[in-house]
């Protein structure tokens, strides 16, 4: 409405309090991404350079130096031109900054130039009698291309004389990018209220309260037509320091990714704003032009999210006009009165809820001005519906207050005119006495329109104030829960809100009948992404009569939107599994799956080979129809008959397998013959397949000798024969002609038979392959001789031994002879033994007695009663009387 505006001259002992940038305001917590043109933009070097100096600031009346630019925004690459005017003449400076957070200091600078002595330019004026219209005709003073290289954003420009003054012009650079969020400065409100030049006798704004100088066809000072081409009053920069630079401020300290425009821009290229997903008008943007507002309510009905970061905007409605020199876009008409305007109809300059253009702001914004209060001052903003998205995160609830952020002017619902779409939510309701002492309140907004789009309307020009602060405030109101209620709807702009809309149900596009497979579910808002808070209950059905599907699941904090489940089909052909929110029916989400009926296995892979090789299996997943069934996702088991085999473990198949999984070197056969390797279903033991191969004994591992003991005779052979096996007992069977053979200590081997002299045991070592075995092998001596011991002489009738040995043919001791052996004598008198059989226990010898009666020479023989070869007789034995 504007009303209670302060003046420049008011302004001034104020705005520059503080020379260093306030870093104090608290950071809010948006959704952002890690990097961007603002990110990059605002971690260059900062400065407070661009704050003017205490009692330095260019005035009107003496202009000691002013200026305005040919153009409210311009694009990198494009030429801008400034005209500037100095009093007395003298050479100035320009100093461009690039206004923003850049931690904390608020500008970067761009570029100096220097500029040589100048002339003062002719005043500007006079003012048109009918409409009031005044606008300067000064010299270009200097022309910039913008470098490729400025960002985008609000620019600004310090001049300061040779003298010290100082004063600013204002401009945007725009990068035509179609970034996220598109930013929108209010320069036609800057213009409506500027009465350049503000010297008390000549200025004119459309403002009676600031305009001078003879009445014009408005019934009073203020004009119905103000021109760009002037300075702005005061400091020069509109209203831009006021309200609109803390919004700015907390944006790009946050990064949100944004780019810029004017509202002049809008005019000209509404188009432009559906290249974005919102767009912000903010603080106070009063004055649009029919071409504004169709661009914003055809954004809107194209999904494109609107903010309205302020009140009072779009109040009036303007027409634009091109300068006296053609310049488009140059001249704001707004004559306030249906009556003294010459174009009536859909553009007349009249409010934009009254006829004849019927257009409330409400349509559009959600609410519209309702009344103000003193300026510069504000009221509590009285929370309503809390549970709303838009208060996620701020711990407010209904009837809390946030203080200081409600003014100067308000907006609020009007019963009495049109009203927003019926989603509407009034997020405040903040009671005041409006200027004048009658009662009122303001409201915060938001509702969706049918294309999706997001409006949200703050209701007060000092929302910015609880975002951030600027260097001349002397008391902050920053507020952290405004911040999170900035950052929760710009995240909706862009993310969509966190309103769950649907639920997105992820299966595989096929799955086997009976087989288990993991089924996700999220909770997506309109724009289809996570909503994280979702905490209701979902309820499983199928079209799958026989399906295993969860029970009803109420979603935690923990699963963040999203919660994975089993789910088991088994009806073959094209099944839909459905999801649903047990309170909201609309809440849903379907998937469908095509269930494939696995019938078996094929196991494939396999050759024959020798005992312990390593060999690749393949398992396929087969229909019955022998195709193969990707969307197998089964666990398989593996099985042998071959008790000593390596096996695979159990393997659940993935969908990467597309129902085919080979298993490197993964099955050792070790047992010899004809050997199977099955692979079964763990769940559904019908699926199954399996490989018969044969497996045959590898090389020598042990040897064994048969007979292992044997006994022969001194001079005796023994044939023996060689079996072996392998390293898995496999049997190699007779192995004797590829053994050799040796025996020790004594003997020899001829081909499998050894033979040995020498009585005493003996070993035979058979070879094969490297591999050895042993047999004992025992030689014996063979009776073939028998010795008699007996004394040389005797007495007669008295007993003497005599020792019988038997030998073999060397003269070994047959310690094995079991002979029998009878006596003889030459005494026919003499008492012998009886015929004696040998034993074990006599080892070859033993001694007997002997009584020889006559005297004289004796003899005593002894033989084998069945070899009489092996016989005997003693030496001579002498008998003598007793």
């Amino acid at each position: 409405m504007g009303l209670r505006v302060r003046s420049a001259t008011v302004l001034i002992p104020a705005i520059f309090l503080g020379l260093v940038a306030s870093t104090t305001a608290s950071r809010a917590t948006p959704a952002l991404a890690a990097s961007n043109p603002i990110v990059t933009e605002n971690q260059q070097p900062g400065t407070t350079a661009w704050l003017h100096g205490q009692n330095t600031l260019a005035n009107d009346m003496l202009g000691q130096i002013k200026g305005y630019a040919s153009l409210t925004s311009v694009s990198q690459g494009q030429p801008i031109t400034f005209y500037i005017s100095v009093n007395p003449p003298q050479s100035y400076a320009m100093d461009f900054y690039r206004i923003g957070w850049y931690n904390g200091t608020g500008a970067r600078f761009r570029l100096h130039v220097d500029m040589p002595l100048s002339p003062t330019q002719e005043p500007c004026g006079p003012a048109d009698t009918t409409t009031g219209l005044l606008s300067c005709n000064w010299q270009p003073s200097y022309t910039l291309t913008i470098p490729a290289d400025w960002t985008s954003g609000a620019y600004t420009i310090l001049m300061t004389n040779s003298q010290g003054w100082q004063n600013y012009i204002i401009f945007v650079v725009k990068d035509g990018r179609p970034a996220p969020y598109l930013y929108q400065q209010s320069v036609t409100t800057y213009q409506a209220y500027n009465n350049y030049p503000d010297d008390g006798l000549t200025g004119k704004s459309l403002y009676g309260f600031n305009s001078k100088g003879a009445n014009t066809v408005s019934g009073g000072p203020q004009a119905v037509k103000v021109s760009f081409d002037r300075p702005y009053s005061g400091e020069g920069d509109g209203q831009f320091w006021w309200y609109e630079a803390y919004f700015l401020r907390w944006l790009e300290r946050n990064g949100y990714d944004v780019t810029y425009t004017t509202d002049v821009d809008t005019h000209a290229n509404g188009a432009e704003l559906l290249n974005h997903k919102a767009f912000f008008s903010v603080a106070h943007d009063e004055y649009w032009s029919k071409e504004m507002f169709d661009a914003a309510q055809a954004a809107r009905d194209r999904g494109v999210n609107l903010g309205f970061f302020g009140a009072d905007a779009a109040f009036w409605q303007i027409r634009f006009e091109s300068s006296a020199s053609g310049t488009a876009n140059r001249v704001v008409v707004c004559y306030k009165d249906a009556t003294i305007d010459p174009v009536q109809g859909p553009t007349t300059t009249v409010n934009f809820r009254s006829a004849p253009v019927n257009r409330p702001e409400q349509t559009l914004e959600g609410v519209q001005y309702t009344s103000s209060i003193a300026w510069n001052t504000a009221v509590p903003y009285v929370v309503t519906n809390s549970s709303h998205w838009v208060y996620a995160g701020t711990g407010l609830r209904d009837g809390d207050s946030i203080p200081s952020i409600v003014g100067y002017e308000m907006d609020r619902l009007f019963a009495n005119y049109p009203q927003p779409p019926a989603n509407q939510v009034l997020l405040s309701r903040s009671p005041y006495t409006a200027d004048g002492g009658l009662a009122d309140y303001a409201n915060a907004s938001i509702y969706q329109a049918v294309t999706g789009a997001w409006v949200f309307a703050a209701g007060s020009i000092e929302w910015g104030w609880g975002l951030d602060t600027m260097p001349w405030d002397t008391v902050s109101h920053v507020d952290a829960r405004v911040q999170r209620i900035t950052a929760n709807v710009l995240d909706a702009f862009v993310n969509g809100a966190p309103v769950v809309q649907s639920l997105k149900v992820t299966a595989p596009a096929s799955a086997t009948a009976g087989q288990a497979f993991t089924t996700s579910v999220t909770a997506v808002n309109s724009q289809g992404n996570p909503v994280a808070s979702y905490a209701g209950t979902v309820h499983f059905t199928s079209t799958d009569p026989a399906a295993v599907l969860p029970a009803d699941y109420t979603f935690t904090s923990a699963d963040g939107a999203t919660h994975a489940f089993p789910v088991t089909l088994k009806t073959s052909g094209a099944q839909t599994i459905t999801a649903t929110d047990t309170k909201t029916a609309t809440v849903t989400g379907s998937q469908n799956v095509n269930v494939i009926p696995a019938a078996s296995l094929s196991v494939t892979g396999l050759a024959n080979a020798t005992a312990g090789t390593a060999q690749t299996v393949t398992v396929t997943a087969r229909d019955g129809a022998g195709a193969v069934t990707p969307s197998y996702t089964g666990t398989v088991t593996f099985t042998s008959s071959d008790s000593q085999a390596t096996l695979p473990a159990n393997y659940t198949f993935v969908a990467a397998d597309n129902g085919v999984h080979s298993f490197p070197a993964g099955v050792i056969l070790r047992t010899a013959g004809s050997q199977t390797v099955t692979a079964t279903d763990t769940a559904i033991r019908s699926i199954t397949g399996s490989q018969t191969v044969t497996t045959s004994a590898g090389p020598v591992a042990s040897l064994a000798l048969s007979p292992s003991s044997a006994s022969i005779p001194s001079g005796g052979s023994q044939t023996y024969s060689a079996t072996g096996a392998d390293q898995y007992g496999n049997s190699l069977g007779d192995v004797t002609a590829g053994t050799s053979f040796s025996i020790a200590p004594d003997g020899s081997c001829t081909g499998a038979a050894c033979t040995a002299s020498v009585a005493g045991g003996h070993t035979v070592t058979g070879s094969n392959s490297g591999k050895t075995a042993t047999a004992s092998l025992n030689v014996t001596a063979a009776a073939r001789q028998l010795s008699i011991t007996a004394p040389g002489t005797a007495k007669t009738n008295q007993a003497f031994p005599v020792t019988i040995t038997l030998r073999d043919q060397i003269g070994n001791v047959a310690t094995s002879y079991r002979g029998t052996v009878h006596f003889s004598c030459s005494d026919v008198l003499a008492t012998l033994p009886a015929d004696y059989t040998f034993t074990a226990a006599d080892a070859g010898t033993h001694t007997f007695s002997v009584t020889l009666v006559s005297a004289g020479t004796q003899y005593i023989t002894a033989a084998d009663t069945v070899d009489n070869t092996i016989n005997a007789t003693s030496a001579g034995v002498t008998v003598t009387a007793f």
